[in-house]
């Protein structure tokens, strides 16, 4: 990102630090407590009227609003991935407008950007009712901060894809819209936060490191090996149903995002999310296969797998990585009943991709063992 985009972010949080010290006090003393909360950190709503310059796609209106809500998530504290959340919502519910309802004539009187006929859904977050009165709604401020009432009260959120903790807050019959514009949500917050990128302050996906050795160090055996994921063996190697479970299952209830790393060094020979299953959402029992993963093929003919990957994954066909090298992120893509990392071991296999098969499988657990990377939380 090029410079002019830093300076705009720089004045578009001094337009809203001067809209919010300029309104704060008074109405505190006019009128009572949640009124006084519906008033503060107000901008302009009337068309025209936006003291924001756009941004890429995002015009003055648009950004004005940005700035609102990321506004209000600094003054509550939420961390800075609730800001990049909150924006993909009101992108996806309301293309950052604040929009009356054709339904709610209380809603047409009021200051708006738009009209929408969603039941009786009003403002950024298309909310309803349940979230407070009409006028409420549709103030800016109240409905961000609604927005992010709920979304800290989420357990995991942080760790959540976009789309998944959004649609925790929202309940809205297309859960999986809000993922597509998260990309847009970072660049937007981090024009508006006057930065180059948000990951710099840890807002990006939760699967993405923030700063050098964000994700830590990691410990080698003696043999050069490592264990892919610190977490519990839930489920062994072995036959299931007359098929093979050809690795071994590991996870624990706050594994989704966790870094997923080499087991030793080697080249990637796989990467890959197969047709017939799911690959950026989550799966189930339904649906078949490892969704996306990848293989390496260590020396020896040795490769491993690693399975459920929450997206594409982070290594690419041919590159070189190290013991601990992080190539992806613990999900719950493909035939897989929540977030776990399946890891296979492959012994003898022949030159070539897709020669890791049951033929070849071991189990992970003494092999690991053996090279001094025990898998488990205790080793």
């Amino acid at each position: 990102m090029d410079r002019k985009p830093v300076a705009l972010g720089v004045g578009v949080l001094a337009v809203v630090v001067l809209l919010c010290g300029a309104t704060v006090g008074m109405p505190m003393l006019m009128f009572g407590q949640a009124d006084a909360e519906a008033a503060a950190c107000e901008v302009p709503s009337l068309p025209g009227s936006s003291p924001v310059p756009g941004a890429g796609r995002w015009d003055g209106v648009a950004t004005t609003n940005a700035a609102t809500i990321v506004a209000v998530g600094r003054q509550r504290q939420v961390p800075p991935r609730g800001y990049v959340i909150a924006l993909a919502t009101a992108m996806q519910e309301s293309t950052l407008r604040n929009l009356a309802n054709a339904n709610v004539a209380e809603s047409l009187a009021l200051p708006h950007e738009g009209v929408g006929r969603d039941h009786d859904s009003v403002g950024l977050f298309q909310q309803r009712p349940g979230w407070g009165s009409v006028r409420e709604r549709m103030t800016p401020t109240y409905a961000a901060g609604k927005f992010y009432e709920a979304l800290v009260k989420v357990d995991g959120w942080q760790q959540m894809r976009l789309t998944d903790a959004a649609q925790a807050v929202q309940h809205s019959g297309l859960p999986e819209a809000y993922q597509k514009w998260e990309r847009d949500a970072e660049e937007l917050a981090a024009i508006v936060l006057g930065l180059p990128d948000i990951d710099d302050i840890g807002g990006g996906a939760p699967m993405a490191p923030c700063g050098v050795d964000d994700l830590g160090p990691v410990p080698v055996g003696p043999g050069g090996w490592v264990q892919p994921v610190r977490a519990v063996i839930v489920s062994p190697f072995g036959r299931r149903d007359k098929r093979l479970h050809a690795g071994v299952d590991l996870s624990n209830p706050d594994i989704r995002g966790d870094a997923i790393r080499a087991a030793a060094a080697g080249v990637v020979e796989q990467v890959k999310c197969d047709w017939y299953t799911t690959c950026d959402r989550d799966g189930n029992t339904s649906e078949r296969g490892c969704g996306w993963y990848v293989d390496i093929r260590h020396p020896g003919n040795t490769v491993t797998r690693y399975c459920h990957m929450i997206q594409r994954p982070e290594v690419a066909i041919g590159e070189q990585v190290t013991a601990g090298t992080v190539i992806g992120f613990v999900g719950s893509s493909g035939g897989s009943t929540g977030p776990h990392l399946h890891f296979e071991v492959h012994l003898n296999v022949p030159p070539g991709p897709f020669h890791a098969n049951g033929s070849n499988a071991v189990d992970p657990v003494p092999f690991m063992h053996a090279q001094g990377a025990a898998l488990g939380p205790a080793s």
